[in-house]
């Protein structure tokens, strides 16, 4: 009788929670600051205290002003196509709260949170423009095993092809392709650029991922006007892509896709030996995930001290 493997389930589970959901990426300029009792403090409470509210009102894009002159702000909010309305809500009230907690007086700030949503502010217009700076890079830590040669020809191919149909269309868009593990895409943009803003930043993006994840399973590049990602498991919500299904070449599902079980034989009792052995995989895999946990713990620690140490970057 075949037997589910597990490790290869979890271990993508844990990669997400260690190396994307636990790490909001942000940067706080120094080229401007204000008063708490500012005008330009309140313009900004004003807006980032709306920006949830709004976001569930018109979708998954959302922007807007506050204030005059010097004291007027600017801010948009964007979420990954495929989040369903309700995450989406969750992730931009979380991150309008997290960004002042990070950035407390900068008057320009962006974040990334989860790999899921962004919000950015600042005291210039920053609406209908292409901007690559700052990208943040989170690289997926498994080195890839195999061809790479025919492994970079197969992601680059996926990739172009969904670069064409986001900055040609709805400027999102996902996919995947049969590799010996199915590889997965997602592109997507601000959607108030243009067309040939899109495509530049989704390549220069592609461009990005070559020094950030080259010879790794995936990786992400997150810059203020688009997203770039690659992995070899399905990272997006396969019920709210705008483009499911979309694979190059046509072929079978890919192996890694569960399978509906054959419904069991009420008759039927498990035998002592196969009792046993489940026993074994639960404990086994108890003892992985608290490894893995311990470790990723650890690594999360680390990041957020060197985060600490040079939070007064520029960009």
């Amino acid at each position: 009788m075949d037997r589910p493997s597990w490790a290869p389930l979890f271990s993508h589970v844990l990669i997400t929670l260690c190396f994307g959901i636990a790490q909001p990426q942000q940067f706080c300029s120094n080229k401007g600051i204000f008063s708490v009792s500012s005008a330009y403090s309140n313009n900004l409470n004003l807006l980032l205290s709306s920006l949830p509210s709004r976001m569930a009102e018109n979708g998954i894009f959302y922007k807007a002003t506050v204030g005059q002159g010097p004291d007027k702000v600017y801010a948009l909010a964007l979420c990954r196509g495929d989040l369903p309305s309700e995450k989406c809500y969750s992730c931009v009230n979380a991150t309008s709260q997290s960004i002042k907690q990070q950035c407390p007086n900068q008057k320009e700030a962006i974040m990334w949170t989860d790999s899921s949503c962004l919000l950015r502010y600042a005291n210039r217009d920053i609406f209908t423009k292409m901007e690559e700076i700052p990208p943040f890079c989170v690289s997926n830590p498994n080195n890839f095993s195999g061809d790479f040669a025919k492994f970079n020809e197969t992601l680059h191919g996926l990739m172009e092809k969904l670069i064409t149909q986001a900055s040609s269309g709805l400027k999102f868009a996902t996919g995947y392709v049969s590799f010996t593990k199915p590889i997965y895409g997602l592109v997507q943009c601000i959607p108030d650029i243009s067309e040939s803003d899109c495509r530049s930043c989704l390549q220069k993006g592609m461009g990005e991922m070559e020094s950030c994840s080259g010879g790794h399973e995936g990786g992400r590049i997150l810059s203020p006007s688009c997203i770039v990602w690659f992995d070899l498991f399905r990272f997006y919500e396969p019920a709210g892509t705008l483009d499911a299904p979309l694979q190059f070449p046509p072929g079978p599902a890919p192996a890694n896709l569960a399978q509906p079980p054959s419904p069991p034989s009420p008759a039927n009792v498990s035998p002592p030996n196969q009792t046993r052995n489940k026993k074994v995989i639960i404990i086994a895999v108890a003892s992985l995930v608290t490894l893995i946990t311990i470790i990723c713990a650890l690594i999360l620690w680390r990041r957020m001290k060197q985060k600490v140490e040079s939070k007064s970057r520029q960009f």
